[in-house]
């Protein structure tokens, strides 16, 4: 099967063979690059499905904010309210 295909031929392919053309040359590459390709696949594909992945100050951020609530660390909903009361809002 080819992998290369002149531009005229590639103007004129469906999306899907452009993808699919591209993945086969991607095999061609040097193992840095196929990771980083791999990456980004991985990442657009989680974008797609609506699938989020924190980074480790995100995901420390929510372990501090865990540990604040299970040591009662937020102020009670009357905490709030005299609050909200002396300053307005």
């Amino acid at each position: 099967m080819r992998y290369h295909y002149s531009l005229l031929e590639y103007l004129h392919m469906t999306t899907q063979e452009k993808v699919e053309s591209l993945i086969r040359q991607a095999t061609e590459l040097p193992d840095e690059a196929q990771a980083e390709l791999v990456q980004s696949l991985v990442e657009m594909r989680a974008q797609h499905l609506g699938i989020y992945h924190l980074d480790d100050e995100e995901r420390a951020a929510l372990n501090r904010s865990g540990e604040d609530e299970r040591l009662g660390r937020f102020a009670s909903d009357n905490d709030m309210d005299q609050m909200f009361a002396r300053y307005g809002a």
